[in-house]
């Protein structure tokens, strides 16, 4: 990792799990470098799934909770921009700093971003002539670009958007009929790679909404509740059957015994095997 001004920047390479992240300190973008890996991905209480390939962008703003687990080794390089960096920026453009809201972006295409980041990977390696001066107007650069394309002062629509999701949100959970279609549905196919757009077909709603809506009723976003009732079925499993964890796991949905192992170990603070 290197600094340079108002910038954090890494180059990072991941292994195959899940992994929490700290808040972040100020606004992060990334740009995926490595070929397609099924991701999950969880900013608060939105949940997003899909397969990235090289080149996408995601946008996390400061201050959000990020969770994601990936079924492949995967390579990004991510700039942290500091948020009081981002604010002076958008006061020099003469926009109003305290009207600031960075909209989050996942798997998204922005060439723009993506041609901004990479050009960070030479001074990352080199540090050659005027490295940092050069870092630095790529930072500014970036700066702007985000601020033009991704935050309410350069895009009213998604700014109505998002006002009118928080008002969606803020009318209640999902009906009752709803959340029990989806929750049968789910029991139903534990042993499946069941995905939320699917979960949320059921139901009748977007992905977008049904992952907001769920959590307000559940008082968990989907991936937990489903992570939940596998390790219940795996439980039981393990206490009544002779099937062998390997079994066990692929009876339940998890995609290894090692995958069940780990939600094991984290949910309930044992193995499976010294469950049994």
């Amino acid at each position: 990792m290197q600094i340079f001004g108002g910038v954090e920047v890494a180059r990072h390479q991941w292994l195959p799990g899940e992994k929490a992240f700290p808040l972040f300190k100020g606004h992060l973008v990334s740009v995926h470098l490595s070929g397609p890996v099924w991701s999950t991905t969880c900013l608060d209480d939105e949940v997003w799934e899909g397969r990235p390939i090289r080149g996408d962008v995601e946008v996390f703003p400061a201050g959000k909770r990020v969770e994601r687990a990936i079924d492949g080794a995967s390579e990004d390089i991510n700039v942290l921009l500091d948020g009081g960096f981002l604010k002076r920026v958008a006061a020099e453009t003469g926009a109003n700093p305290d009207r600031l809201e960075v909209f989050d972006r996942f798997n998204a295409r922005d060439p723009q971003i993506e041609r901004l980041l990479l050009s960070f990977l030479p001074e990352l390696e080199t540090e050659g002539l005027g490295s940092e001066l050069y870092a630095e107007s790529l930072a500014n650069a970036l700066a702007v670009h985000l601020l033009r394309e991704h935050s309410s002062l350069g895009d009213a629509r998604l700014a109505n958007a998002r006002k009118s999701s928080r008002e969606f949100r803020e009318a209640g959970g999902l009906s009752e009929r709803a959340l029990k279609s989806a929750t049968d549905y789910i029991n139903d196919n534990l042993a499946s790679e069941l995905t939320l757009a699917e979960i949320a077909g059921v139901a009748n709603l977007s992905p977008y909404h049904f992952a907001r809506m769920f959590k307000q009723s559940t008082g968990m976003p989907p991936h937990r509740y489903l992570i939940g009732k596998r390790l219940e079925r795996a439980k039981g499993l393990l206490a009544r059957t002779e099937l062998s964890i390997s079994g066990v796991a692929q009876a339940c949905g998890f995609s290894h015994q090692g995958h069940l192992a780990r939600h094991f170990r984290n949910v309930l603070g044992t193995t499976p095997g010294e469950f049994r």
